[in-house]
């Protein structure tokens, strides 16, 4: 009895010290590191062919299923301390909100051409400007990616690269019509892949005729890269957050 009475002190002295240790360090912030990761996972979410909506929920936990999966530099346990993970949530919307709210102020503005044009937003402003054809555009917009411009990739640029950015005169409005467009292609298709399929093949096949008629290019169906591959497996619910 005796012994398993000393055992028991010890016990809690190291539970006090725990205690003490874990109230004494400092509230948790998001590092520049786990930024730098938020930014590119946020990207290749926003890349993904498998995503349904660019705006709202939908998107952000995407990213949040990513980071529970893979950790970076987080404590354990971190989903477990709301205001720890609000702070994480926050970051994630605020990436999302950077690069959306990008498209809006290049359609407004209407940037000068130039070689130093190299991002997503304002190479699909471009192409609304000069009839880019879409497979040119798609790889000006995967550059410096893991992303491959693909048939599917190329059917979701030409959404974001049609006349919605002149019916909502890029306004906030802009991603909720293309989420709404995203939306009505499900449901007209009864949420069949192969017709979903079939309808962006239809809407690619519909751009090249209007932009891109007079040239001879094609569109191979690659494979993505490994790190977008990853991606695309959470954002389709493939693979389920540990």
């Amino acid at each position: 009895l005796g012994r398993q009475a000393k055992l028991l002190i010890c016990l809690l002295s190291v539970e006090n010290k725990v205690d003490s240790f874990q109230s004494a360090a400092p509230p948790f912030q998001v590092s520049e590191e786990l930024k730098t990761n938020i930014s590119n996972y946020a990207l290749a979410v926003l890349l993904s062919v498998k995503i349904s909506a660019y705006k709202g929920n939908i998107p952000r936990n995407h990213i949040l299923n990513i980071i529970s999966k893979y950790r970076f530099d987080l404590p354990p346990r971190i989903e477990h301390d709301y205001a720890s993970w609000e702070k994480i949530k926050t970051q994630v919307s605020y990436a999302l909100t950077q690069l959306r709210s990008k498209i809006k102020k290049i359609v407004r503005d209407a940037p000068v051409r130039g070689p130093n044009v190299s991002s997503l937003l304002e190479q699909i402003n471009q192409s609304i400007i000069s009839n880019q054809n879409i497979f040119a555009l798609a790889q000006q917009i995967v550059k410096d990616t893991p992303c491959r411009p693909t048939v599917q990739l190329c059917a979701r640029v030409a959404i974001m690269a049609s006349d919605v950015h002149r019916e909502c005169g890029g306004s906030e409005r802009y991603w909720n019509l293309i989420d709404d467009r995203l939306e009505f292609i499900r449901k007209t298709a009864d949420s069949s892949v192969s017709k979903v399929t079939k309808a962006f093949n239809a809407i690619l096949k519909a751009d090249r005729q209007l932009y891109g008629a007079d040239e001879d290019y094609e569109i191979k169906d690659t494979l993505p890269d490994e790190f977008q591959q990853r991606v695309d497996d959470v954002v389709s619910g493939n693979v389920v957050p540990e």
